[in-house]
């Protein structure tokens, strides 16, 4: 199969095409449905979370907090991993192709770390809250885990251009 946009050949290490191709678009919308799904968490689920009253959104907060602190963690290692993957397909990764697969891997890993280490305790803290009787500066969290994850959706974006631009610069590069 012959994608007159994307050659895998000219582009990777790897010694079967069909392969790399199926795993980079594995990695690809792994990463990007991820991106994605943290980006539309962004700017649209938490906005409309703040136009709720205090009731229902500390009710939403809690359960969103809850399903989504359970499935991320998942998500994110597979994103890696593939991306991982991807670049070690795509070598050298000192240059061209495998660098910008390599370098989306380092924003992705280093996103997980900022995850863990800023986000998660205010996501733990929002997941245990109780609706009925919340803590007092819940709201505060809140806002100050929309103002983190921003700067989240935007390294995940960064890493998901890289991802892209890996993929597809020997492509670029042999239709020159």
């Amino acid at each position: 199969m012959e994608l007159s946009f994307y050659d895998a050949q000219a582009n990777c290490a790897a010694s079967n095409t069909a392969m790399t191709a199926a795993y980079d678009i594995a990695a690809a919308t792994v990463a990007g449905l991820m991106a994605g799904n943290e980006f539309a968490v962004a700017a649209f689920v938490h906005p409309q979370l703040h136009k709720l009253g205090p009731l229902p959104h500390a009710q939403a907060a809690a359960a969103l907090a809850n399903a989504l602190g359970k499935a991320m963690p998942f998500w994110y290692g597979a994103a890696l991993v593939l991306i991982l993957g991807a670049a070690f397909e795509h070598r050298p990764v000192s240059n061209g192709p495998g660098l910008f697969i390599l370098l989306a891997a380092v924003l992705w890993a280093a996103t997980i770390v900022f995850t863990i280490t800023i986000l998660v305790p205010i996501n733990n803290r929002i997941a245990k809250l109780d609706p009925e009787h919340p803590y007092d500066c819940w709201l505060q969290d809140r806002g100050r885990w929309d103002q983190l994850h921003q700067v989240r959706v935007g390294l995940l974006i960064m890493a998901f251009i890289l991802l892209l631009t890996g993929f597809f610069a020997g492509a670029a590069s042999t239709a020159i």
